[in-house]
């Protein structure tokens, strides 16, 4: 591809998996900030995350001491995505935001939508048919007729010397060989 707009745009078939781990991170996110206040559960529910430890709040969404904010809507989804049911809201533990979001990483890394990103990572970053480098060209042994290549020179110095290619020979046939 030959534009970022163009490898953007391939981009956007993986939305869905981005915003996933997104909010899974989050998730991360919000288990570690509990573990800082001291909370043992949380209560998630469309509209509210209410963190129950020595302190009891609750709000629309949560902003950690390292900046991160959740908000209870995609915790929620995310949550019903991971316990596989639907319910008003979910009570979880710290220990079981770390052990749910575990599982869903071995989901993606074994699921269609990271093979299917990964294809297109591979698709966008490869180089294009015309900058793709040129075949290498035959070696001294490898061509009939050819001397035998000298030993005593070192490899440095053959590594320094620019190779010729057959369109090279095709056009200086009236040149010696080096």
């Amino acid at each position: 591809m030959d534009s970022a707009l163009k490898k953007a745009g391939a981009m956007l078939a993986h939305l869905d998996l981005f915003h996933h781990m997104l909010h899974l991170r989050g998730l991360l996110q919000l288990a570690a900030h509990m573990e800082e206040r001291g909370d043992r559960v949380t209560l998630i529910s469309p509209d509210t995350i209410t963190l129950i430890g020595t302190e009891q709040s609750a709000a629309p969404t949560v902003t950690t001491t390292k900046g991160a904010t959740i908000a209870s809507g995609n915790a929620y989804a995310v949550l019903r995505t991971l316990k596989g049911h639907d319910a008003p809201e979910y009570a979880v533990t710290r220990e079981e935001l770390g052990a749910l979001n575990a599982r869903a990483v071995a989901d993606i890394e074994a699921g269609d939508a990271l093979r299917a990103f990964a294809d297109t990572l591979t698709r966008i970053t490869a180089p294009a048919p015309a900058a793709a480098a040129p075949a290498p060209a035959a070696t001294d042994t490898e061509r009939p007729g050819a001397a035998t290549p000298n030993t005593a020179t070192p490899n440095a110095e053959r590594a320094a010397r620019p190779r010729r290619t057959a369109e090279a020979e095709a056009g200086n046939s009236d040149q010696p060989a080096a």
